[in-house]
């Protein structure tokens, strides 16, 4: 059976930068690596809602990307 360990965790945020010529939202994402891969769902919101609040664009959405290694 094979086992998961964690290696890396990077937190994702998408800023509403405008409207494109169709009227569709746009967004630009900003990633920030070298996340604690044992920091908490709470712990990582909490830090986008901060680098939100310096930033000059609205915050979209937030996503955490994990990465594992799989040993057999």
């Amino acid at each position: 059976m094979a086992s998961q360990i964690p290696v890396s965790s990077t937190l994702r945020i998408d800023f509403e930068t405008g409207l494109n010529e169709k009227g569709a939202l746009v967004f630009k994402r900003r990633a920030f690596s070298n996340i604690k891969v044992e920091a908490t769902a709470d712990q990582l919101f909490s830090s986008a809602v901060a680098i939100s609040s310096v930033q000059n664009y609205p915050m979209g959405e937030v996503t955490r990307v994990d990465t594992y290694s799989l040993i057999g």
